[in-house]
């Protein structure tokens, strides 16, 4: 690969996943919605993100991963800061569903009921409600969202605390439910580790197939004291019992060799319990959507000066037929790399260009900026029929004064 074509490429790239930070969640972010659950015999509140791509006119539906956030309110601004930051480059483009657990979180959140936690009694009165809580997101939520929203099959469940307890706990019960599961400090040490009793069992089999956890740990103590987790694990008081609880579930998953789960988990040393959160959703989406990275093979097709336009396309193909399988939906080529791409190669590489710009017309023949993209690649190659073709194409869909300008001043040359 040359340094040189490579660095121009990544910068495209950068200069890509940038813009579309920018400006593709400004309106819709954390649109409130509110649902009432005859589960749970109350009305919650929602928040939603919808990417602004789910609007662009395409030859194909504009559909999108969803991503649930527990403790909605809390957690739902950050988890979608980091999902516009990494997509589209690194990650999918994704829905956001913030779910609201302020009213009773200990009756939301915990899968089992106990009678005493933590040397107090009167807080888990309601504890246990986590079963009932979930009936509610599958039954109720899910459906509301899939036939609200332009929903993919793809889910990822997020949880913090005893949000991250549920989270483990549906993914121990009910794995069908989400594909991708963050479990951000979970408190695990409930019920004297419930969820860690059976779980070598649990997970042997092949529904973990295609399913993928990311689970991280905080530092308990306070920041100019232990960071050592090999000490900190052979403490016995109630300071560490969290981290205890929950790194010996995190022992026991990575040594169950017959499960097929993806899973990864992370010690952070200099986070607490509080300041954990945002780091776990950077590094677990990070984890959880490795593969979705465009790869150095197909980086090198790109800027191979030698390479045709047929191994082009089918780099390209090898790759959207590659997120598809993963991510269980047909997923297309943005249109905006496809035209930067274009762009990029139109002076010393026309044939790249031209297969370029012929992707985004097949992939998106309802937008104007294709043909318009097209009509510049013949105007460079001085084939002024085809530039004032295709400029008559793009001005028929915009009606845009900019396009018929364009067409004016091919047609006068």
């Amino acid at each position: 690969m040359k340094l040189r074509s490579l660095s121009l490429f990544t910068l495209m790239l950068l200069s890509y996943t940038v813009s579309m930070a920018q400006s593709k969640h400004v309106v819709t972010l954390g649109q409130p919605d509110n649902i009432y659950s005859n589960i749970l015999k109350e009305e919650r509140t929602i928040w939603i993100q919808v990417p602004e791509s789910a609007a662009a006119p395409t030859n194909h539906p504009n559909t999108y991963p969803v991503v649930y956030v527990l403790d909605g309110g809390v957690h739902f601004l950050s988890v979608c800061a980091v999902i516009n930051q990494l997509s589209p480059g690194s990650l999918p483009e994704m829905i956001v569903v913030g779910i609201a657990n302020s009213k009773n979180r200990t009756r939301d959140l915990t899968p089992t009921n106990v009678k005493e936690a933590r040397g107090s009694s009167e807080w888990v009165k309601e504890s246990g409600g986590g079963e009932r809580f979930t009936d509610f997101i599958a039954q109720e939520l899910i459906p509301y969202i899939d036939t609200t929203y332009p929903t993919a099959s793809n889910k990822t469940f997020v949880g913090h605390s005893f949000g991250g307890l549920l989270v483990v706990n549906t993914l121990l019960n009910r794995p069908e439910l989400f594909n991708n599961y963050i479990a951000i400090d979970p408190s695990l040490w409930w019920d004297n580790e419930v969820l860690t009793r059976d779980v070598t069992a649990k997970l042997s089999g092949e529904k973990y197939k295609n399913r993928s956890l990311f689970l991280s740990i905080s530092n308990p103590l306070p920041p100019d004291t232990e960071k050592d987790i090999d000490v900190l694990l052979k403490d016995t008081s109630m300071n560490t019992e969290g981290l205890r609880a929950t790194h010996r579930f995190s022992k026991t998953v990575s040594e169950a060799t017959n499960s097929a789960l993806q899973f990864k988990y992370t010690y952070y040393e200099n986070e607490d319990h509080g300041t954990i959160p945002l780091i776990s959703t950077y590094d677990g989406m990070r984890f959880l959507f490795s593969w979705y990275k465009m790869s150095g093979t197909l980086v090198d097709i790109i800027t191979d000066p030698t390479a045709t336009a047929a191994a082009l396309r089918q780099g390209f193909n090898k790759r959207f037929e590659m997120l598809s399988r993963r991510l269980g939906y047909e997923v297309y080529p943005e249109e905006e790399i496809l035209n930067n791409l274009g762009y990029m190669f139109m002076a010393n590489a026309p044939e790249k260009s031209l297969a370029f710009l012929q992707m985004a017309i097949e992939y998106f023949p309802k937008n104007a900026n294709g043909y318009d993209s097209m009509s510049d690649y013949y105007e460079s190659q001085e084939d002024l029929k085809n530039a004032i073709l295709y400029s008559e194409k793009a001005f028929a869909i915009s009606g845009a004064a900019y396009h018929k300008n364009k067409l004016d001043k091919l047609k006068s040359k």
